[in-house]
C-alpha cells in the first residue's frame, strides 16, 4: 500500500520554494535608497548633535561669544 506517487516531497511540486523568494532590481534599488536616505538623515543629525555638544561645553566652561559665528556671504 505504500504509493511512491503519494509520497513526493513538498520540494518537488512546482510552486512550493520554501520561501527562497528573490528581489526584483527595483525593489533592490527602493531598499538602497531608503538606506541612503537613513544614512544622510544620520549624518545630519550627528552634525547637530555634535555642535549641541560644542555649545554646552563653551556654555559650561563660562566662555563669552559661544554663539557660533556665521559665514559670510
Amino acid at each position: 500500500m505504500n504509493d511512491e506517487a503519494g509520497n513526493r516531497d513538498r520540494k518537488d511540486e512546482p510552486g512550493s520554494d520554501d520561501g527562497d523568494e528573490t528581489l526584483s532590481g527595483r525593489e533592490i534599488l527602493i531598499i538602497l535608497a531608503i538606506l541612503a536616505l537613513v544614512c544622510v538623515g544620520g549624518y545630519f543629525f550627528l552634525m547637530k548633535l555634535i555642535d549641541i555638544s560644542q555649545q554646552d561645553d563653551c556654555i559650561l566652561a563660562h566662555r563669552r561669544n559661544c554663539a557660533q559665528s556665521e559665514p559670510l556671504r
